[in-house]
């Protein structure tokens, strides 16, 4: 295959597959590939699942990836059992670096996201990002469902000559008392769908790319 054969539209995805656990004195236990959040600590009600794209195929002919619309599927339910006090926070996140559960889970617990002011992340390395608060329905029969109440949008689609594109789900339950052992959550599977245009930059401007790369990367 030729590098010409790379340049113009694409279209990158990843699946998240579905999480089913039952809550244990101190966490949801991981599940499917799923990790647990920490087992102490002000908030252990947390989990996330890793994956990511694998860009070296562009990157090995120095070529950028231009973001142009992210779209992500969920269907399905969001189903805890019922709890009056419980919400639950859901990130979705395309990041150019890696990220980690217990700094993400840290900056919820102050109201904050990967990418904004007084966090470790800068915003253009968060290629994709979604914020939703959900809460337990009072409008539907099913008293277990949970339904969206309100979100965010915190994306840079910033263009990209990462080696890999970071993709991440990060769940965080709250409650006003400590969670009782047995509860239930079930989260569907769901689908980044990450559409763009590869593009063969100048070297210069190829190269100072590269370069912010690194400085986010081994930024503290």
């Amino acid at each position: 295959m030729s590098e010409r054969a790379l340049l113009g539209p694409r279209r990158l995805t990843s699946g998240i597959p579905a999480y089913q656990g039952t809550y244990v004195p101190s966490h949801f236990p991981g599940y499917n590939s799923w990790s647990a959040g920490p087992t102490s600590g002000p908030s252990t009600n947390s989990l996330m699942y890793e994956t990511y794209i694998d860009m070296s195929g562009l990157t090995l002919d120095d070529l950028t990836f231009v973001p142009q619309g992210v779209e992500l599927q969920d269907p399905g339910r969001y189903i805890l059992t019922n709890d009056p006090t419980i919400d639950m926070e859901v990130m979705d996140i395309i990041s150019q670096e890696r990220l980690t559960l217990p700094d993400m889970e840290a900056q919820l617990a102050l109201g904050n996201v990967p990418g904004m002011s007084q966090t470790n992340e800068d915003f253009t390395q968060v290629v994709f990002g979604q914020y939703r608060l959900m809460v337990l329905s009072n409008t539907s029969a099913n008293t277990e469902l949970l339904t969206t109440v309100d979100g965010g949008n915190f994306s840079s689609l910033d263009p990209t000559a990462a080696n890999k594109l970071w993709c991440y789900r990060v769940v965080r339950v709250n409650a006003a008392a400590p969670l009782a052992p047995g509860l239930v959550l079930n989260i569907p599977a769901s689908r980044f769908i990450l559409v763009g245009t590869t593009i063969e930059e100048k070297e210069l401007p190829y190269m100072m790319r590269l370069k912010r790369s690194f400085e986010l990367a081994t930024q503290g």
